[in-house]
């Protein structure tokens, strides 16, 4: 049976981070790194804009080379899941029938995409994307004249809309909600965006769902509620994740919306840690419990993890962030936007330039910018981290002009 100290389950930027972090602090333990995919850990946002665009090769997303891992003793399993964990003995059973003891194992396995259960959902030319492969698939298809429809209007939904419009394919977004993003943008701010984007050539439909995909071997259109049939030659589902816990939660392992962890993103048994989409974690600046699917959690997580799988003490101690580009619009995001009974705009729509800034009783929780100053960003999340009271600073937090930096 093989064996090695640190076991890396999942192989994407949380693994990859802790893979750094654990020899840097450890030299000589043996770390492996098991992932269910065929390719080194690489970065995932450029699957919905730059690669899925032709503006990036796909060995260019790769975080190191193999060579890498090769050099820095780092063990590699790729294209192999880990099917069990055996917490008594600390074993892994892999799904080639391997078995591998260890001392301690981060799970890092993310997420995989919610499925909608449509008639017509299995078609080939109906596509998910979360993967590499997933995103090659896409692009392929995406030729110019194509006929797109997107089911879901998220972050992930909204960036292909952008990417496959500026190759040229005429895309329809469908949306459940009255307006994209519900969740934390007012009709006025969705209202900006869909705007900009029908301006782009992006067709929106709204507060609608789709009931059917029609097709023989393929899609050639879908049926919404509402009645309507709109004619497609590819279809992109968007419409969330679901963290992968079942290996943790057949383990035995604590499970409650993601894998339970503390402070130290140790899991229930203090040999195995959770880092990534599939942690859910105590967040220390709004003191409670979070899942993020952000890619600054999952690159912090994962270096957390490893410095204390290789015996240090770190507590998490991050204000979330995550950015997103649609069409030339550049968006940044940090905080928790669901804690706030009060929103301030600091700029102006017509300029696309502005940031959306969410207070609950006077303090600071969560910002939106688009195509604001890098710099303001550390000041406003010092802001919300240490939670300064802006009463009465209202007129300064909405002029462009004042330097926030006063308000510290």
């Amino acid at each position: 049976m093989k064996s090695t100290k640190y076991l890396l389950i999942g192989g994407g930027l949380a693994s990859s981070q802790a893979a750094k972090q654990l020899r840097a602090h450890d030299g000589r333990g043996a770390i492996t790194l098991v992932g269910e995919e065929p390719y080194v850990p690489y970065d995932r946002p450029p699957l919905s804009k730059e690669f899925l665009r032709g503006e990036k090769r796909g060995d260019e997303l790769f975080f190191d080379p193999e060579q890498y891992f090769h050099d820095q003793d780092i063990g590699l399993v790729l294209g192999v899941a880990v099917q069990r964990l055996n917490l008594d003995d600390k074993t892994a059973i892999l799904a080639n029938g391997e078995a591998m003891r260890f001392e301690k194992a981060l799970i890092a396995t993310g997420g995989r995409p919610v499925r909608l259960k449509l008639p017509g959902g299995d078609l080939p030319g109906v596509h998910y994307l979360r993967t590499l492969d997933d995103s090659d698939a896409i692009a392929t298809e995406a030729a110019q004249g194509k006929r797109a429809v997107l089911i879901g209007a998220g972050f992930i939904g909204m960036e292909v809309a952008a990417s496959l419009t500026q190759r040229g394919v005429r895309v329809t977004v469908i949306e459940a909600q009255p307006h994209i993003w519900a969740r934390f943008a007012d009709a006025t701010l969705a209202g900006f965006f869909q705007d900009y984007c029908t301006q782009k050539g992006v067709t929106f439909h709204t507060a609608e769902m789709v009931t059917e995909i029609r097709g023989h071997d393929r899609p050639s259109s879908v049926v919404t509620r509402s009645g309507k049939e709109l004619p497609c030659d590819l279809v992109c589902i968007g419409v969330g994740i679901v963290p992968n816990v079942e290996l943790a939660h057949a383990a035995g392992l604590k499970v409650d919306n993601g894998v339970v962890v503390n402070e130290y993103l140790q899991a229930s048994h203090p040999d195995i840690y959770a880092a990534g989409d599939v942690a859910n974690y105590q967040d220390p600046v709004f003191a409670k419990r979070r899942r993020v699917e952000h890619w600054g959690h999952a690159e912090y997580c994962g270096q957390l993890a490893g410095q204390n799988m290789a015996g240090a003490n770190n507590t998490y101690d991050l204000v979330t962030y995550v950015w997103s580009d649609i069409f030339d619009l550049h968006l940044e995001f940090a905080g928790d936007e669901t804690e706030h009974d009060q929103v301030l705009f600091r700029g102006r729509f017509e300029n696309r330039s502005f940031t959306v800034l969410y207070l609950k009783r006077h303090i600071l929780t969560a910002y939106f910018a688009v195509n604001a100053s890098s710099k303001e960003f550390p000041i406003l999340q010092h802001l919300i981290r240490h939670k300064r009271d802006l009463a009465g600073r209202e007129l300064q937090l909405q002029d462009p002009t004042y330097a926030l930096k006063g308000l510290l």
